[in-house]
């Protein structure tokens, strides 16, 4: 039995003992857990592990994921459940899955090689001047000019004189990073690792405010129109326009992908490619493809898209070769396969940024994807 289907079928059997009605006192007498697995669980439920599960338990939505749960159960004899049973059961599917990550799927039975030990990215990012000079940011150092200045994890412009609407500054995040930046119009931008945006130090009254994300992926909260006398928001990124009011979306478009996801959140954004046009409301994803010229919405999980933002990877049924880009991206390193078929693998999880390399792949491995990997310098060979 895997752990997944160990951890449904303890799911299961709280859920079954919910709808008959037995109460916490029966499942407190059930014999659901051995020892050994209580006194894990105990020894787990420090406050750092707490903390990160009470994380998790804000991304669930309850009434869906009750339903997914429900409708691999046998059809109970009462069909009016307490919403708080409810929880319960989805708490415990969640609380299994992160106590199986922490403790047992890091305890890999299957024998790896690692050499090199890989941390996560960090807040930081390279500027670059309209004369061309470079400036590290991160948050051991600042810096400050007349229209920007560093804080921390982010660069903030002020809002300056209109007629330096034609002076560009270009922010790139390598891999291995993330940060963020407020433009002068008050727009506010997290972006993802790897990721190159090109933005005017100023903006024009009377005029279309205009970005470019040259490659890679931001999360844009855009200040509304109606605090510039109506001009609209428009970003470019590669073929594509997205034209906005005022809203809150995902836009993808990384250099290895073919494909570019427009993820709306709040608001209305108009998609334009030079033939093509789809308007997206909230909770709906474009993808336009710029080889096939493709353009195709559909509704989506926003939550899932937008996880990255809130130091998450959520994965759903995803291929094993689109989940080592996003990882080498965000820890700067170069994974291969050692056959062409484990590509194709998919798999399934919410995975905290923080952790090591090492503990994501350890995670993946025990869901029995793959068989072992092995982590040379910044070289990982999935096996």
């Amino acid at each position: 039995m895997t752990i997944y289907n160990r951890i449904f079928a303890l799911a299961n059997k709280l859920a079954k003992a919910l709808f008959n009605s037995e109460g916490t006192a029966a499942l407190k007498e059930a014999d659901y857990l051995s020892k050994e697995t209580t006194q894990r669980i105990q020894n787990n439920l420090s406050k750092p592990v707490v903390e990160e599960q009470l994380g998790k338990l804000k991304e669930i939505d309850v009434e869906k994921d009750w339903g997914k749960v429900a409708t691999r159960l046998q059809k109970p004899t009462k069909t009016l459940i307490p919403r708080l049973y409810k929880a319960a059961a989805i708490a415990l599917l969640l609380f299994s899955f992160s106590f199986f990550t922490y403790n047992h799927l890091q305890k890999s039975e299957q024998k790896t090689s690692v050499q090199f030990v890989i941390e996560p990215g960090t807040d930081k990012a390279l500027l670059i001047l309209e004369d061309g000079k470079q400036v590290t940011l991160n948050p051991e150092t600042s810096f400050k000019n007349k229209v920007a200045q560093s804080k921390g994890d982010r660069i903030e412009y002020k809002p300056v004189n209109a007629q330096l609407h034609t002076v560009f500054n270009y922010l790139v995040v390598p891999k291995g990073g993330q940060y963020q930046i407020k433009l002068a119009d008050g727009t506010e931008i997290w972006l993802n690792a790897d990721t190159k945006i090109k933005y005017p130090v100023a903006f024009q009254r009377g005029e279309t405010r205009t970005v470019e994300l040259l490659y890679g992926e931001a999360y844009l909260l855009v200040s509304p129109s109606s605090k510039h006398q109506g001009d609209t928001f428009k970003i470019l990124a590669k073929g594509q326009e997205v034209n906005v009011i005022g809203t809150t979306f995902n836009l993808k478009a990384y250099n290895d992908e073919e494909k570019i996801y427009t993820t709306l959140v709040e608001g209305k954004v108009h998609i334009a490619t030079e033939d093509k046009f789809a308007e997206l409301h909230p909770g709906e994803q474009s993808v336009w493809n710029h080889n096939t010229n493709q353009l195709s919405k559909s509704l989506v999980e926003v939550s899932h898209a937008t996880a990255w933002v809130r130091g998450y990877f959520y994965f759903e049924n995803k291929p094993l070769k689109e989940i080592m880009q996003v990882l080498s991206r965000w820890y700067d390193v170069q994974i291969s396969f050692d056959l062409p078929e484990l590509q194709k693998v998919k798999f399934s999880g919410l995975l905290s940024k923080k952790q090591t390399i090492e503990e994501i792949l350890n995670g993946i491995q025990n869901t029995n994807s793959i068989n072992a990997y092995e982590i040379k310098n910044k070289s990982i060979t999935i096996k």
